[in-house]
């Protein structure tokens, strides 16, 4: 790969830094954007805090990651996703060091350039989860691993190495960073005798130790300032979560995650499914390594296929090695004429889609305008191109990965449009205005804000106050159980009382329930309001019923 996918790999490298200062997108990109915000206003407290209600479901790793970034660059929606940047750039060059080690540096650079332009990958590098910290110390766990077994002589450094990129994974998200590297280089040892010493190499020396040596003081300290922390944290957001579809409502059946690998991978897909089915149809004709790096995805897909409650962010972690697999399968050749009737047909359906979208966007889709519809149907097609591209080869790569990030370019300013339906800032802009009027008119008396039935994540990070909630609890269900917090949480009963005396009360709720709250509330004349964006309503509880 020469001068030009250079060049475009420099481009594709720095896409995860396109529009960093995008609205926040609910509900996850608000929520871990507002907990290192709080973190870092209260002075880096041990227990994490979401709207000023403790918030422990998940580890500590990206909320530290974006506190200090906030405290380098100040709080902005840029600043909470420079460390998500960072980390899908970590995810990418770890791509390219395995490759280039484990096959050949070309491989390796084009194993990066399939990853960063990969839909799904692309994608959630500019949506804030644990998922992808978690993806990138998961890859560089695994990759090190595969350095002890193919080069015991560097084990020294590689395997403690490893241990402590599964210690940040577990910071990242808990259970999984230690169980899934486990279930793989235990596999890898059963079925290949060649890997069983790197694999005892791994299990005897000091990176056990390591990794209990770092995550093992946090478990400590948070089970002693919030007792009964353990169990909330490895019974209900691991065992829970995992067995138990009704409580957290995330189900999905057994193709759903099948299904992603097949979207996820795009432009690069009929090429991603036949490098990863290579290896698995036929393990004893396949390259070891690349058996190696196949089993990895089908490990994470079949795990997580398993679970009752299921996110498209859980299998990221799968991706890093379907992109290297797929480098390595097209630059050595295999692209075959079946693989690219597949990769046309697939175009053409894109194709189609971009012209409806072009034609009749705007009767197809409720609010879609002309450049709405002009936009959708520039990334189906750039999208189209690419995954017509994809399967040709050393030729096709900078083509496909430039259509990728065409796409990727098109879709985030589609999002940028798509403001008021998918950001909570339209809503907290109006709560601002109506709160700084309230301020003026009647200087000195409180202002609460209450979400009524649905709760938006990005309130507390635009207008910088509490919320109380509603006939709503969902991500905090933990807190809803402590006394301290009862005050935080009501249902139609509050909305009747309120406002109380000396307060003025400000609502957000679904457009679909203003009316409902102005009935409950004794009819016209019992709230004013104050205006709408998106789906929302925002209104002032003027009298009691």
């Amino acid at each position: 790969m020469k001068r030009l996918p250079l060049a475009l790999l420099a481009l594709a490298l720095s896409a995860p830094f396109w529009d960093l200062g995008h609205p926040l997108w609910e509900v996850d990109d608000a929520r871990y954007a507002q907990v290192p915000r709080e973190l870092h206003e209260a002075g880096w407290p041990l227990v994490p805090t979401l709207d000023g209600m403790d918030y422990v479901e998940k580890p500590p790793l990206i909320y530290w990651l974006g506190a200090a970034s906030y405290r380098v660059f100040g709080v902005s929606e840029a600043a909470a996703r420079v460390p998500l940047a960072l980390a899908a750039l970590a995810g990418v060059a770890g791509v390219w060091w395995l490759g280039g080690w484990l096959f050949a540096p070309a491989v390796g650079r084009a194993g990066a350039l399939v990853l960063s332009t990969m839909l799904v990958y692309a994608g959630l590098a500019h949506m804030i989860t644990p998922d992808m910290t978690l993806t990138a110390a998961l890859l560089w766990a695994t990759a090190l691993a595969l350095r002890v077994i193919h080069r015991p002589e560097d084990a020294r450094w590689a395997a403690p190495a490893a241990w402590l990129a599964a210690a940040a994974a577990f910071l990242a998200k808990g259970l999984v960073a230690l169980l899934l590297p486990a279930l793989w280089t235990t596999a890898l040892a059963v079925l290949d005798p060649k890997a069983r010493a790197g694999f005892k190499r791994l299990l005897w020396g000091p990176g056990p130790l390591l990794f209990f040596g770092v995550v093992g003081p946090w478990v400590w300290a948070m089970e002693r300032a919030v007792p009964g922390f353990c169990r909330v944290f490895f019974l209900e957001q691991h065992f829970q979560r995992f067995l138990d579809a009704g409580k957290y409502n995330r189900p999905g059946g057994w193709w759903y995650f099948l299904a992603e690998a097949a979207w996820g991978t795009l432009p690069w897909t009929p090429a991603a499914l036949a490098a990863l089915a290579a290896p698995l149809w036929s393990p004893r004709k396949a390259d070891p390594r690349e058996l190696q790096l196949a089993l990895w995805p089908l490990l994470v897909v079949g795990f997580f296929t398993t679970s009752s409650s299921k996110l498209p962010t859980y299998v990221l972690p799968a991706f890093p090695f379907i992109a290297l697999l797929t480098a390595k399968f097209l630059l050595d050749g295999r692209s075959e004429g079946r693989l690219r009737a597949a990769a046309a047909l697939l175009a053409g359906v894109l194709g189609l889609a971009a012209a409806a979208a072009a034609a009749a966007g705007t009767q197809l889709v409720p609010g879609f305008t002309g450049p709405d519809a002009l936009l959708a149907a520039g990334a189906l097609a750039a999208l189209a191109a690419g995954v017509l591209w994809a399967p040709r080869g050393v030729d096709g790569f900078p083509k496909a990965a430039s259509a990728a990030l065409l796409f990727l370019a098109l879709a985030l300013a589609g999002a940028r449009r798509a403001e008021p339906l998918v950001s909570a800032r339209p809503v907290a802009r109006l709560l601002s205005e109506a709160v700084a009027r309230a301020e003026a008119e009647t200087p000195g008396v409180p202002v609460r804000l209450v979400a009524y039935d649905k709760y938006l994540h990005g309130v507390p990070f635009y207008t910088g106050r509490r919320v109380d909630v509603v006939n709503w609890v969902g991500e905090l269900h933990y807190a809803k159980r402590f006394e301290r917090f009862a005050d935080r949480f009501g249902d139609d009963n509050q909305i009747r009382e309120w406002p109380r005396s000396g307060e003025r009360v400000f609502v957000t709720a679904p457009l679909k329930q203003a009316a409902w709250v102005e009935r409950t509330r004794g009819g016209p004349g019992s709230i004013r309001t104050v205006g709408t964006a998106g789906n929302y309503a925002v209104f002032e509880l003027t009298k009691k019923p």
